[in-house]
């Protein structure tokens, strides 16, 4: 569910020139000179690392049924709560979007262990709660190369496949990491995972299916 109206993105201190080449990149009609400034987009601001992006499970369906202003409530309270855990993490929450949250991690061992210490927080979190202000997320996780724009945005197919499987594919308490985290990971897949594979728009996804549990590994 896409709500502009309650987005909430940081200050876009440092967004300038990457705005700047974009539009240089854009206007450029010589292949060669485009080519440069395509080089010197990923010189400034190419990285690799690890992208993960989390969709609350069920919110375009309930908050139909009990109305918008439950949910914003209960946005806010995950927010709260999945914010230092990213942190806790040596992540960094680059920005929260309707119920969505995207950070990134230099290294894919801190994503998907920060996967595990969020559902596990918010499990404890829901013990206080009934079940319906109970909290519930599906978290998407791959690695490679990004374009990151400080600390408020990032671009790239890793964000891209991360979203796919958090926002579409993971279902509540779910998280779905792609085959190459795993592989720049020291992480062990559980002997019960499952190991799958998706097609979106002809994009195929390798990826491994993690429930999380109370018990999840990494807890």
């Amino acid at each position: 569910m896409h709500m502009a109206e309650i987005a909430y993105h940081k200050p876009l201190t440092g967004h300038d020139e990457f705005d700047s080449l974009i539009a240089d990149f854009s206007d450029e009609s010589d292949p060669e000179k485009a080519e440069e400034v395509r080089q010197r987009i990923w010189d400034k601001f190419g990285t690799k690392g690890a992208v993960f992006i989390s969709d609350m499970a069920s919110f375009s369906s309930t908050s139909r049924k009990v109305g918008v202003c439950h949910f914003l409530k209960m946005i806010h309270r995950t927010r709260q709560i999945v914010a230092p855990v990213i942190e806790a993490n040596r992540g960094v929450l680059l920005k929260c979007d309707a119920d969505n949250c995207y950070a990134f991690f230099k290294s894919a061992d801190d994503a998907i262990r920060a996967s595990f210490d969020v559902n596990g927080a918010l499990f404890q979190a829901n013990d206080r709660f009934d079940l319906g202000e109970q909290v519930n997320l599906s978290v998407g996780i791959d690695f490679g190369r990004v374009l990151l724009i400080g600390d408020i945005e990032f671009f790239g197919d890793p964000v891209n496949t991360a979203s796919k499987l958090g926002e579409d594919l993971a279902t509540r308490n779910e998280v779905l990491v792609t085959h190459r985290a795993i592989e720049n990971s020291n992480f062990e897949i559980p002997e019960l995972a499952e190991r799958m594979v998706a097609r979106i728009s002809e994009i195929e996804i390798q990826y491994v299916r993690l429930p999380m549990t109370e018990n999840s590994p990494g807890r």
